[in-house]
């Protein structure tokens, strides 16, 4: 198996790490973007936290429920949060890659963001847009 990541792969289990040093894996959907890989995520959510104290992640393909296979390559990289227009490219690729099934959860996303708003119970925090890009293998 191959120490490079690309487009062909479908989920990367997105791994960030605990101040006390301990991996948290995450599977993602990802889109390549130049030498950068972005993903999309909520903002009040583990992984996000977990990068703005330490930058440092692993990601390895893995499948749709994060099941790792056992040749796949550990890749370390370096995360960072982006927003604005930089957050707006990650969403365009990531929905690029993922067409229609994408296209469906952001509907799925939306209408139960306006039905929480709704009802007085929004707890969706805005999307986040993190880039990684890949560093040496581990």
């Amino acid at each position: 198996m191959s120490n490079t990541l690309s487009n062909r792969e479908k989920y990367v289990s997105l791994v960030t790490f605990r101040r006390d040093g301990s991996p948290v894996p995450t599977p993602v959907w990802f889109a390549a973007m130049g030498d950068e890989f972005g993903v999309i995520t909520e903002t009040n959510v583990g992984k996000v936290k977990r990068i703005r104290s330490n930058p440092r992640v692993t990601v390895q393909v893995c499948d749709m429920s994060g099941k790792v296979s056992n040749d796949a390559p550990v890749l370390s990289a370096t995360a960072r949060l982006v927003t604005g227009d930089e957050a707006v490219r990650v969403r365009k690729a990531v929905g690029k890659k993922y067409g229609p099934v994408y296209v469906a959860f952001s509907v799925y996303w939306t209408v139960t963001t306006l039905w929480a708003r709704l009802r007085g119970r929004d707890k969706h925090d805005p999307e986040t847009a993190i880039l990684f890009r890949l560093t040496a293998s581990c």
